[in-house]
């Protein structure tokens, strides 16, 4: 039997059951993207080498081909429901499972963390324009409830697919790192880069600052006093860095637990110790690399700035890459 028929030569062709419609239909617009939205998934398949997901996805692909027949009956003597509750709900697990495997994300995600989510992302894209066309298709014909639901679900499968992904990668990346660095220790040229960030967030608030990174056991890598920050702060930030490494927890934190009839009453009138905000431990899955203090503005000021040293540190940690 040959591939090519010639009768769809002049743009026209087979719904389900032989009757003959223009390729222009929405019904084929619809069932069409589907097919895209399925080769586009089989793409991400075969580069994704987590064994789970490629089963779950070819799963979906196989329920792809019911959903097309279903739209691509509609409106014909040979209509016939494929998609039920029971598919929605065997989506909404997948969903649940794979969401609860990974931390909350409260931000949008630019696509592009793997080649493997990105190919989801892109497929994901493809099952909301094909969910678009069937929302369309409801102004001409009367659509199956659960097959626009399990459209609707997919979309937020495949998405949850790319992220778990993503995070697996990211855990792997900070497992390489923090190996790493726990053979090198926190070098010289890491605590520089910390501090010159610092230094550009000080500058944004317009506060001069003392920054002090030190190591795991709170000796000094490096020390940076802008022009015009406070003498005492120098002592300060020391002291607020060589506190939150050997504490292992951020200065303020210490406060209350230095209070009278609490388990570190007195830690205050340690010789070295501040109890107050501004130092930050640079921990990773509690992992202790080294702590940075910062001294110079009000408390908020100085949290705010060591917090901040504690975000790239991680995000160099995750992502293995400096901002120039």
């Amino acid at each position: 039997m040959k591939i090519y028929t010639k009768t769809g030569d002049k743009g026209d062709t087979s719904l389900v059951g032989g009757s003959r419609t223009t390729k222009s239909d929405i019904r084929v617009w619809a069932y069409g993207t589907i097919d895209e939205a399925n080769s586009s998934l089989g793409l991400a398949r075969a580069k994704i080498c987590n064994k789970e997901i490629k089963e779950n996805i070819l799963l979906i692909q196989k329920m792809l081909f019911e959903v097309a027949a279903e739209i691509a009956s509609i409106g014909t003597e040979s209509y016939k429901e494929r998609i039920n509750e029971e598919d929605v709900f065997k989506l909404e697990k997948l969903i649940d499972y794979y969401d609860e495997l990974k931390p909350q994300i409260h931000a949008f995600i630019v696509p592009g963390g793997t080649e493997e989510s990105a190919l989801l992302d892109i497929s994901r894209t493809i099952i909301r324009k094909s969910e678009r066309y069937i929302v369309e298709l409801k102004d001409y014909y009367k659509v199956n409830e659960q097959l626009l639901k399990y459209i609707n679900r997919l979309s937020d499968a495949i998405y949850t697919f790319a992220r778990y992904l993503d995070y697996i990668d990211i855990k792997n990346k900070v497992k390489v790192n923090i190996g790493l660095y726990k053979k090198n220790k926190l070098d010289r040229e890491f605590a520089r880069y910390l501090v010159d960030k610092c230094i550009v967030k000080a500058l944004e608030i317009g506060v001069p600052m003392v920054i002090t990174v030190v190591d795991d056991s709170g000796n000094i890598i490096i020390q940076e006093r802008m022009d015009g920050a406070l003498l005492a702060s120098i002592d300060i930030s020391k002291n607020k860095a060589y506190t939150a490494a050997i504490f292992k927890k951020p200065t303020h934190e210490l406060k209350k637990l230095s209070e009278p009839g609490e388990e570190l009453y007195g830690l205050s009138n340690m010789k070295n110790v501040i109890t107050f905000g501004g130092g930050f431990p640079l921990k990773i899955e509690g992992d202790l690399f080294g702590a940075v203090g910062v001294s110079g503005g009000t408390v908020e000021e100085d949290m705010t700035v060591a917090a901040y040293a504690i975000k790239i540190f991680k995000e160099v940690f995750t992502y293995g890459v400096r901002e120039e």
